[in-house]
């Protein structure tokens, strides 16, 4: 059983979704009821929070009474104007980020110059700069400020393992780990507990 803060009745729950990660992985794991692969099942984003936290009773026990405080997301996208992202950028902004309880967090992509493994000529490509340590930051300082005792974590990246591991043994904090039962190992056995996305829990979600 979790904890609640000293007089206080209940646990303080927050979710963190590392975006491209969590997206990725559902493009991956949920297709189209008619079996096609020509386009994506949507996320209800709406739907997730009551979603996940109706979930934590069978994982943390049924006399754990939570208090939703929110749910961070974290994304990148290119900068470019007239880019494909553009559109997601909007949808972040105009419409994930003035959902009731949504805060999300956008950075602009980097360029980084590579060389190609076959033949040496110079590429360029975007990458993904400080998303990880956004969440990282915040997951700190959430625990660090009693902001929650419940964090939920919807991502499969094994670098936030060592974040997990302090902020529980250290800040006596417990971290619920969401994801796809193939992938994500690492993080669900660091974390105190898992909700596994497989089956019911994804069909809630989906819009």
């Amino acid at each position: 059983m979790v904890a609640p803060p000293e007089g206080q009745g209940m646990a303080n729950v927050k979710l963190f979704v590392d975006f491209w990660n969590f997206q990725l992985a559902w493009n991956a794991h949920i297709r189209p009821d008619d079996g096609s692969d020509d386009s994506h099942v949507r996320i209800g984003w709406r739907n997730l929070p009551q979603t996940l936290i109706g979930e934590l009773p069978s994982v943390l026990g049924p006399t754990t009474e939570m208090a939703y405080k929110g749910t961070q997301v974290y994304a990148s996208v290119n900068p470019i104007p007239g880019s494909p992202d553009a559109r997601l950028k909007g949808f972040l902004h105009g419409v994930l980020g003035q959902m009731t309880g949504y805060r999300v967090h956008v950075r602009d992509r980097r360029f980084k110059r590579d060389s190609c493994p076959h033949c040496r000529a110079a590429i360029d490509r975007m990458v993904e700069k400080g998303v990880d340590s956004s969440i990282v930051t915040d997951l700190f300082d959430g625990a660090i400020n009693n902001a929650y005792d419940i964090a939920v974590l919807i991502s499969n990246d094994s670098d936030f393992v060592p974040a997990i591991q302090t902020i529980q043994e250290r800040l006596n904090k417990q971290i619920i780990h969401v994801g796809f039962r193939r992938g994500g190992d690492h993080v669900r056995t660091a974390a105190w507990s898992h909700i596994i996305l497989d089956g019911d829990v994804a069909e809630k979600i989906r819009e």
